[in-house]
């Protein structure tokens, strides 16, 4: 459905006046002189497209999705100046974190009640040095924008004690009446699930067996699922919300946006994502099989320089010496 309002809007017309800061000067070194480098690629015209027109589309958004690369700090930096541009455009979205969970929303509220609020403060208060993401630092600029806008902080993720139990034991260890609600108490189809695996097969670098990611799959359903809840819950407090969150949840085809669809049913739904280029590589179509997917799953794909060139297959090669794969 989203898409579909991605052409309305284009037909319609609409104008963008707002001023934003100029977009920020990249941090990362490699390969900044690849061609796709700081170019966005709109996917349903298969097109490059302006940071003016990619803001035109967002700002009419109810729901916006802002994929990532974790450790890429010119992925938060970009989305720091989205934000920031969707507030001099009039938005005062929501801002949902992946990287907070649920059971940390009373810190963010009593913090956002407190007479001081700055985003070195609003990293303690959430425990972040503690939460095994990357430095609060690269983070920082997300939170510096939407503390001196006013917007909304709200915690999107499940806590992680929820996602041991659903990997030990299924989608039972949330609630029968929220896994109704986010039709979690649904099975999925043969071809979702096969491409869901997939996904997960991927994301572990063929090293485990097919038969063994089964419950990765269900946890991975559940945390798509409960971002999308509290997106929703978020926009109804908030007029509309902006997901923070790692590009495989901000995917249109079975991430996130899929579960807010049906919460939310008219939504407008944009979803973006933040990529690294890859060397020799300037077909933007091709990046596609970084999602194990025959077509890009978003909305609009903004390319960036690679913050690293870490061998994260190797990484996990040497933790999984020993053990056998098996099918």
């Amino acid at each position: 459905m989203h898409r579909f309002f991605i052409l309305f809007s284009i037909a319609v017309g609409f104008t963008w006046s707002a001023t934003a800061a100029e977009i920020p000067a990249w941090r990362t070194a490699l390969s900044t002189a690849h061609p796709l480098v700081g170019k966005i690629w709109r996917t349903d015209a298969a097109e490059f497209v302006a940071p003016a027109i990619l803001i035109k589309q967002l700002t009419v958004a109810d729901y916006v999705f802002l994929g990532e690369k974790h450790d890429n700090p010119d992925h938060h930096r970009l989305q720091a100046w989205i934000l920031e541009s969707l507030v001099a455009a009039g938005k005062r979205p929501a801002v949902v974190w992946e990287m907070i969970d649920e059971e940390k929303q009373a810190a963010i509220d009593s913090y956002m009640a407190s007479a001081t609020r700055d985003a070195d403060g609003f990293g303690k208060a959430v425990d972040w040095d503690r939460s095994g993401w990357p430095a609060w630092q690269e983070y920082r600029p997300i939170a510096e924008i939407a503390l001196a806008s006013g917007l909304p902080m709200v915690a999107g993720n499940l806590p992680r004690k929820t996602v041991r139990e659903i990997g030990r034991g299924g989608l039972a260890a949330l609630s029968a009446a929220r896994r109704a609600r986010l039709g979690l108490d649904q099975s999925l189809s043969v071809a979702a699930s096969d491409a869901m695996l997939n996904v997960v097969t991927k994301a572990h670098c063929d090293l485990m067996p097919r038969t063994a990611l089964g419950p990765m799959v269900d946890v991975q359903r559940a945390r798509d699922a409960v971002l999308a809840d509290n997106l929703v819950r978020a926009k109804i407090r908030a007029g509309s919300a902006v997901l923070i969150a790692g590009g495989g949840h901000a995917r249109h085809d079975f991430g996130a946006p899929n579960t807010v669809a049906v919460l939310a049913p008219n939504a407008r739904i944009v979803t973006v994502t933040l990529i690294e280029v890859e060397d020799g590589e300037t077909d933007p179509t091709r990046y596609a099989s970084r999602f194990s997917a025959a077509t890009l799953p978003f909305d609009f794909v903004w390319f960036t320089p690679r913050a690293n060139d870490r061998d994260y297959c190797a990484e996990l090669r040497e933790r999984f010496k020993g053990h056998k794969k098996t099918k």
